[in-house]
């Protein structure tokens, strides 16, 4: 990402009214991100549908998991009493992430004296429902270790705590530090990148997703936290 365009995801996101659009920071490459995004996830629902190569994967990743899983060594993770892998899954959970989303922006909204906030935590939500549970409904895959799914009854593709937790913790991020120098924002996005890959893999290491599930919820999550702040640029342009 250049520099424009960090500088005007931090104007968006802290809520502020953007400054008069500069013609040349509207840059060809900026589409290739949700493009790639977009095609990862496409890839990965299709192999889903038809049983493609990458089931096999899931099945090899999964059997690696829970040799080392069940092993004495690796058994702290997840049987333990503070179960570390568990409750990085917990962060997934929509009364989890989505009440810090809310206190987030709310905090922000009375601090800096505008709704915008609310608005972009809002829409974050809003999309999570509005994708995540219809594609589980209508995928339908089961998961790991799992009868088939009933019709009508949630899949596991893709991950709903992923997504949950990377969109929640993201947004509430990137509208704290909005407006903050560089090295705080550098700072705040390998924070997500660490906390994207550990939610993602206590998922997978607790068996509670295939890996496929967890990749597309980090490409579901990339679309939408860019989605959010496309449209609330809109809603602040109309």
């Amino acid at each position: 990402m250049d520099k424009a365009s960090e500088d005007q995801v931090s104007v968006e996101a802290a809520g502020e009214a953007p400054a008069a659009p500069r013609r040349p920071s509207i840059r060809p490459y900026s589409r290739l991100i949700p493009a790639g995004l977009l095609l990862i996830l496409a890839v990965l629902t299709l192999n889903v549908l038809v049983h493609g190569p990458l089931t096999g994967l899931d099945e090899r990743i999964r059997a690696a998991v829970l040799a080392r899983a069940d092993s004495p060594a690796w058994r702290w993770l997840a049987a333990t009493p503070h179960r570390p892998a568990l409750l990085l899954t917990d962060l997934g959970m929509t009364t989890v992430a989505v009440p810090v989303l809310a206190a987030v922006a709310l905090a922000l909204a009375i601090r800096r004296h505008t709704i915008r906030p609310v608005l972009i935590a809002l829409t974050g939500v809003v999309l999570l429902i509005a994708t995540v549970i219809p594609a589980k409904i209508i995928i339908g895959r089961p998961g790991p270790g799992m009868p088939a799914v009933i019709p009508g009854q949630l899949g596991a593709f893709p991950s709903g705590h992923t997504s949950t937790a990377c969109v929640c913790f993201s947004l509430a991020v990137l509208m704290l530090v909005a407006g903050q120098h560089g090295r705080i924002r550098y700072l705040a996005l390998a924070g997500l990148a660490v906390l994207w890959l550990a939610v993602g893999a206590a998922l997978v290491w607790c068996d509670y997703h295939w890996f496929t599930d967890v990749v597309a919820g980090w490409a579901l999550s990339g679309l939408l936290i860019q989605l959010t702040f496309w449209i609330n640029r809109r809603l602040q342009r109309a």
